[in-house]
């Protein structure tokens, strides 16, 4: 679709000069002291838009002529002539800058017709590209055809309806055109119009769509009951995303710590099973020694036995004549030497037995040294790893104290995450409710009640985190979170509707609201006049002395950063009216008219009275 760039605006009269101002295509800026005509030139510029009605001001007296240059995207350039108590308007297809007696390429009505294209709503419409749409009329479903004055004070914003109450979706004020105001914004955001109505279907066919509608309707409702959290589907996105980057870092923290006591639990383990195998060793160095024990005391028996044989070989009478006491012959019998032998061989026998029994014992002795040591290795190593455990038992002890925080943390952000997603789901569901009645077949009996708020979900969200990045570009206080509630035409910044915040906030917010649907069109290639004019969006703000106690007052450098974004990010045309000097920074990138301040050439949008042409 085509956009229409203004070019300038131009007052003529016999005998008076020219008062012109000229617009830039990207940012201009009137400013200046009060009662020079700044404001006049806005509500100029709408009266050569359709307004009504323009009200004199002494400073215009000797002018009778209006002249706004136009520009299309597609090259056209046309010039509206007015009276400034005319009915008509004149359209010149050329840039005219002058009184002419030529004839006009177009005489219009400035009043909106839907049965008659000659007036200017219906031209304009028609350089758009857009005549012919359709809007909600009232809440019965009845439509009618767009204005171009329904965009136009959605664009040309003057200064108090900038820091009003009333919504800016609201323009008129008027309760009899709330359905339509809201049905316009819808028209913008979601680029479709509204259908002319039902054709009239059959009985099966109605009955059977108007159940559907309803069915869909009551699961709408039944979900959007369920919804616990107040926030749009993007700023959900959003505190999901911090939720998971938080989860990431617990986790990771978490992890760390959990793989330290993986490394502390398997040292215990290894230790315990040094341990069992130390205690199980000790064991049987324990039996052992207590088996080597008795075996030495059978030793040290036998030792004192053949001690005793030794000693006590003639008390039992191995030496004595008579009856042999080794192998019991009698002495008849005996033949020499026969008791020598015998003896010899005794104590020959006992000294074999003592030195065997005696080696065996010394080697027992040194076996049980050996144990002994080794029982006092297996203790100090026992102690050693007793110690070894005490300390990764501390160490355990320390992790889970550090862990238990964490895992209690991680359990709250895994149940918040949970319920993100539940409340994603739920918008998920809405839209695809919402998709599901608008592919429904034209099959009800009459047009439904109007329901203006039926804007799709993904295009509220979308157009609620537009307003929420200009509001954040200009640095104003807060989160800066937007809710717009389709029903009441509401905003909502950070939880507060816009109409309870203060002048200041007002009008900034309303600001955001022009700026950002002017941008964000712009980038969708979706309807919008192209142009925006704001009257005092930010001449309420000021820097805050104390903010707990006046939380209105905005930062200092809002003013700046405001003009900033508008070069940097434009929208398309914008020009801003305002009491207070603009930045410095912005002379050279934006057209500045200054009115009757120090240093300025002009005294106000009209010259002096006394001025003439001659003069």
């Amino acid at each position: 679709m085509n956009r229409l760039t203004l070019v300038h605006l131009t007052f003529l009269g016999v005998g008076k000069p020219p008062s012109t101002v000229e617009f830039s295509p990207g940012l201009t800026v009137i400013y200046g002291a009060s009662e020079r005509g700044k404001s006049y030139v806005e509500k100029a510029v709408d009266y050569m838009l359709g307004a009504s009605e323009l009200k004199p001001i002494p400073e215009d007296k000797g002018y009778s002529r209006i002249l706004l240059g136009l520009r299309a995207d597609d090259g056209r350039v046309l010039t509206l002539s007015r009276g400034l108590a005319d009915s008509t308007i004149d359209v010149f297809n050329s840039d005219l800058r002058q009184l002419t007696t030529a004839p006009a390429d177009a005489t219009v009505s400035f009043k909106h017709s839907s049965t008659s294209q000659r007036n200017i709503s219906r031209y304009l419409l028609k350089v758009l590209g857009i005549d012919g749409l359709k809007i909600l009329k009232n809440s019965r479903g009845e439509v009618r055809l767009l204005n171009f004055r329904d965009l136009a004070r959605l664009s040309v914003i003057n200064d108090s309806r900038m820091g009003g109450e009333r919504s800016p979706v609201l323009a008129t004020g008027m309760p009899q055109n709330e359905t339509g105001e809201k049905s316009v914004l819808k028209l913008l955001l979601t680029g479709q119009d509204e259908p002319v109505g039902p054709t009239a279907p059959g009985t099966v066919e109605k009955k059977v769509g108007k159940g559907q509608a309803e069915i869909l309707d009551r699961l709408i409702d039944d979900s959007r009951a369920k919804l616990t959290i107040a926030a749009n589907q993007s700023e959900l996105r959003e505190q999901l995303a911090r939720l998971q980057s938080s989860l990431d870092d617990a986790t990771s923290r978490s992890g760390q710590l959990i793989a330290s006591r993986s490394t502390l639990v398997q040292r215990r383990r290894a230790l315990e099973a040094d341990e069992s195998a130390n205690q199980q060793r000790a064991s049987e160095v324990r039996q052992l020694l207590a088996r080597f024990s008795l075996l030495r005391e059978q030793y040290e028996s036998d030792l004192e036995r053949l001690r005793m044989v030794g000693e006590a070989g003639n008390l039992l009478g191995y030496f004595q004549t008579g009856t042999c006491v080794f192998c019991g012959a009698e002495p008849e019998h005996q033949h020499p030497g026969h008791h020598l032998a015998e003896t010899t061989q005794l104590v020959a026998a006992v000294a074999a037995e003592t030195r065997k029994t005696t080696e065996l014992h010394r080697d027992l002795l040194s076996t049980i040294e050996d144990l002994d040591a080794q029982t006092a290795d297996l203790n100090a190593e026992s102690a050693r790893h007793d110690d070894q455990l005490t300390a990764i038992d501390s160490e355990l002890r320390a992790l889970e104290e550090q862990l238990a925080p964490l895992t209690t943390d991680t359990s709250e952000v895994f149940a918040a995450r949970s319920r993100l997603e539940q409340e994603l789901a739920i918008h998920a569901q809405i839209e695809q409710l919402e998709e599901m009645k608008a592919s429904l077949p034209n099959v009800l009996p009459a047009p439904p009640p109007a329901r203006p708020d039926s804007i799709p979900a993904a295009d509220i969200s979308d157009f609620e985190q537009a307003i929420h990045q200009t509001l954040q570009a200009w640095h104003v206080p807060g989160e800066n979170r937007v809710i717009y509630d389709p029903s009441s035409a509401e905003i909502a910044v950070d939880g507060r509707p816009r109409g309870s915040r203060g002048q200041g906030m007002r009008s900034i917010i309303h600001a955001a609201f022009a700026v950002s649907l002017a941008r964000r069109n712009k980038a969708r290639g979706l309807i919008h006049p192209g142009f925006v004019m704001l009257d005092s969006p930010v001449v309420t703000f000021r820097q805050a002395e104390n903010r707990e106690a006046d939380p209105e007052l905005m930062t200092y450098d809002v003013v700046e950063h405001f003009y900033r974004d508008l070069l940097d990010d434009p929208p398309g045309q914008v020009i801003i009216i305002e009491n207070g000097t603009p930045p410095a920074a912005i002379t050279e990138r934006a057209r500045i008219y200054a009115f009757s301040v120090d240093g300025s050439e002009r005294f106000g949008f009209f010259p002096p009275q006394d001025q003439t042409l001659t003069d």
